[in-house]
């Protein structure tokens, strides 16, 4: 199964973050949050699901089994595949990284990942996206961890190993891609926009103390164009930093802080640009 771009239409990317889903049976909170996504999924058509990270409270789930079969059974009412890399609260309990990933297999319409790679628990991946059968887009996913064990107050930074990754892999750089980064801690770099940033920024930005370069790798190899985080909850906001969109999903789950209105963000990628816009949901 490829992600395919349809005739001269554009490739449509619904990114969820921020799920927050607690121990199951589901509160009322958490049902909300599921009946929200099922029915903007049902009213949008979208190429791609992109799930950025905090699924679930961690701490508080014993049985993240159940919790991540009732979520991923209600993705697969749709026909449309979905993506997952973590966040910092979804292996705060007694399970690994390594074992949320195993409940993957609960996804039906699963994306198909390229080149693997694990460092520290930590899964990187690419999707590729076609269009009349030749690559068209790459999708590229960092696991950014959760805290440092050196200093477990602070927020994790993408590993040396996780920069190398990206520049072994097979494809071509250059300003003419339009290629898109997923991952959940925002970057240090987003402390640098707030004079110039569109949407909300209610909350500081709580990236990792430490840059491990991430961004200068991305800016010289210039092929991707946008990266998208999560974990504010209430920042939604996109920059153009240096070439690079700079943007927050919008918090998905109703089970955890925020003002802002819960939805989701639509990244659609066109031949020429990428696109963007925060959809609500319906009710709030």
């Amino acid at each position: 199964m490829n992600l395919e771009i349809t005739g001269n239409g554009n490739f449509r990317i619904c990114q969820l973050t921020d799920i927050h889903l607690g121990e199951y049976p589901f509160n009322a909170a958490n049902d909300h949050t599921m009946q929200q996504i099922d029915q903007l999924l049902n009213e949008n058509d979208f190429d791609l699901v992109m799930v950025t990270g905090d699924l679930i409270w961690g701490k508080s789930v014993d049985n993240p089994d159940k919790v991540m079969h009732e979520l991923y059974q209600m993705l697969n009412k749709h026909d449309v595949p979905v993506a997952i890399t973590y966040g910092n609260h979804d292996s705060e309990g007694s399970y690994s990284r390594a074992e949320l990933r195993e409940y993957e297999q609960f996804l039906v319409h699963r994306a198909p990942k390229k080149n693997s790679m694990i460092v520290n628990d930590r899964e990187s991946y690419t999707l590729e996206v076609y269009r009349n059968n030749n690559l068209s887009n790459v999708l590229y996913v960092w696991d950014s961890g959760d805290y440092l064990k050196e200093e477990p107050d602070n927020y994790a930074a993408i590993e040396p190993e996780q920069i190398e990754w990206f520049w072994q892999l097979p494809y071509e750089k250059g300003k003419n891609k339009q290629d898109v980064a997923f991952m959940h801690i925002p970057l240090p770099e987003y402390n640098l926009v707030e004079s110039f940033l569109e949407g909300q920024k209610n909350e500081k930005v709580c990236s990792s103390p430490y840059n491990s370069g991430l961004f200068y790798s991305l800016k010289k190899a210039k092929n991707i164009k946008a990266l998208f985080v999560g974990h504010d909850h209430d920042n939604n906001f996109v920059a153009d930093y240096a070439g690079i969109k700079l943007g927050y999903g919008n918090v998905t789950g109703y089970n955890t802080y925020g003002s802002l209105r819960r939805g989701i963000r639509l990244i659609e990628l066109t031949p020429t640009d990428i696109k963007t816009q925060v959809i609500p949901f319906a009710e709030k």
